[in-house]
């Protein structure tokens, strides 16, 4: 039996193990399972980015990680408090000795399905 042709799929491989909306790289399952471990809570039926989007799971964690690094999370259901929350966790990285350059930007997490379209 030959091989397949370069680029094309090998046997036993399938879509359905391909990252995708429904099936989440390993990585990032990876890192869901340990900030639920750490933090005791869940994504729920969030995905990954959807989870960590109004950045209060992320100060949950530097709570969890370090008592007292995180003074108050805003637990508002608005775009801005969850900016406000993510500025709090990348500062709290900056004192966990984290670069810029080794975090993501806030606006990396936002929804963008529901921005309006400039042209």
């Amino acid at each position: 039996m030959a091989s397949p042709a370069p680029g094309r799929d090998v046997p036993n491989a399938s879509p359905r193990d391909e990252p995708g909306p429904n099936h989440p790289e390993p990585a990032c399952l990876e890192a869901q399972k340990w900030i639920e471990a750490v933090t005791g809570k869940s994504f729920g039926d969030k995905d990954f980015r959807n989870g960590l989007e109004n950045g209060i799971l992320l100060c949950e964690l530097l709570s969890a990680i370090k008592p007292g690094l995180v003074k108050k999370i805003n637990r508002l259901p608005t775009p801005i408090a969850g900016l406000d929350n993510l500025s709090v966790f990348l500062r709290g990285c900056e004192e966990f000795g984290l670069k810029g350059s080794q975090l993501f930007d806030p606006g990396d997490l936002q929804d963008t399905s529901t921005r309006a379209n400039l042209k």
